[in-house]
């Protein structure tokens, strides 16, 4: 799936936060994140992301912390947070209600420094979804789910300093 848009966004009737992806090709998925997820998901997207650029160029710990915010600042600056979210889609491959996710697991792709992620939902019965994110598409989306954080009063922040070890270098599951 090639990604046009990503939405996050808090429900407060539901205390869980939505996201919801188009694809170039007009299909829409959707998916709950409740607070456990959220919480098990902000300490690892930042060191996974800060694994793979680094992973062809060992770098001391602050200079890797240095690279990564830079090309945060770089990425968020040519983002497009602007444009509203298609609020039609031609498809909803996975159904009109959003699945509950109950595992994630990132992946790096390829050996080289930027490459792209791949992240799978999954909900408890094994259904679900996987996307690739660019590096760029990473920093967008921690940058949404800081300003849907700010939103949910669930007390989880997610700095731009979200630093935490990874279960395993080359693949990260949280659930």
């Amino acid at each position: 799936m090639i990604i046009r848009q990503l939405q996050l966004a808090y429900s407060a009737e539901h205390d869980r936060i939505l996201i919801r992806i188009n694809s170039d090709d007009g299909q829409e998925v959707r998916c709950w994140l409740t607070r456990r997820m959220v919480s098990r998901l902000l300490p690892s997207i930042r060191t996974v992301m800060k694994t793979m650029m680094t992973i062809d160029r060992p770098l001391p710990e602050p200079a890797k912390e240095a690279l990564l915010d830079m090309n945060r600042e770089v990425a968020l600056q040519n983002a497009d947070f602007k444009t509203p979210f298609a609020e039609k889609p031609q498809a909803l491959p996975l159904g009109a209600e959003p699945l509950l996710v109950t595992q994630i697991e990132m992946l790096p792709l390829g050996q080289t420094a930027n490459g792209e992620l791949l992240v799978k939902f999954s909900t408890s019965n094994g259904f679900g979804f996987e996307i690739r994110m660019a590096e760029s598409l990473q920093h967008g989306f921690q940058e949404l789910m800081r300003k849907t954080l700010a939103q949910a009063d669930w007390g989880l922040e997610l700095t731009v300093a979200d630093s935490a070890p990874v279960s395993a270098p080359g693949s990260t599951t949280l659930n």
